[in-house]
């Protein structure tokens, strides 16, 4: 009983799951190229850099005043919270949950092969090909990448609205390119957000004792 009835829910969430794709990937037909190069993690890396000297200026400014050693400690200790926070969940959502559970990309199912839109790109070799990205894609390490970085920083400055809307802008991307269902970048932003959260409180319970360290030497 119960076996059917997880099945059950599986195949309507399936069903769910393809009709909002369907709705949404390719749309607008005029945006196709900016949603590729969006798509690109390399694009952000400006961003990333930047995301790290703010964080780095703005612990520089509450410690203003302490001692030189503590000020290095704080400002390490921010700034791994976001690297570690982008490490795990991309990690855990490419590592462990993509070949744990094993959910083929639509852009790989069978039941969906020639009503997706697919971007064309030039491999190396100077063929064209459509791009339909890894095997499999539950869940998504653009979703948990993004959004755990917008929730680390807003953990760490207090502030980042902007900030999500990238992430929603960037994971959009990934349904509009058809290569994740809608609830493979919802559970990824889920991931990302959760590691953000365990991170930054994990750096909050153990900073005092760091900073304290020369003081009681």
């Amino acid at each position: 009983m119960l076996a059917t009835i997880i099945e059950t829910t599986q195949q309507s969430i399936q069903a769910l799951d393809e009709q909002l794709l369907l709705l949404v990937n390719g749309s607008p037909a005029w945006a196709a190229d900016g949603m590729w190069w969006a798509s690109q993690t390399a694009v952000w890396i400006p961003l990333y850099i930047a995301l790290m000297l703010w964080v780095v200026r703005a612990s520089w400014r509450v410690a203003a005043g302490t001692k030189a050693v503590n000020y290095a400690r704080l400002v390490l200790g921010s700034v791994l919270v976001l690297a570690a926070t982008f490490g795990a969940s991309d990690a855990i959502s490419s590592r462990v949950l993509k070949p744990g559970f094993e959910r083929l990309r639509p852009s790989h199912a069978p039941a969906l092969q020639g009503q997706l839109y697919h971007a064309s790109r030039v491999t190396t070799s100077g063929e064209t090909e459509l791009y339909r990205g890894g095997r499999y894609g539950f869940v998504s390490s653009h979703a948990a990448n993004t959004f755990g970085l917008a929730a680390a920083f807003t953990l760490l400055m207090g502030r980042a609205r902007w900030l999500w809307a990238w992430a929603a802008f960037v994971t959009w991307t990934r349904l509009y390119l058809g290569v994740h269902y809608p609830t493979d970048v919802l559970f990824g932003a889920i991931l990302g957000i959760g590691c953000a959260a365990a991170l930054r409180t994990l750096h909050l319970r153990i900073q005092p004792a760091i900073l304290s360290l020369r003081k009681s030497n």
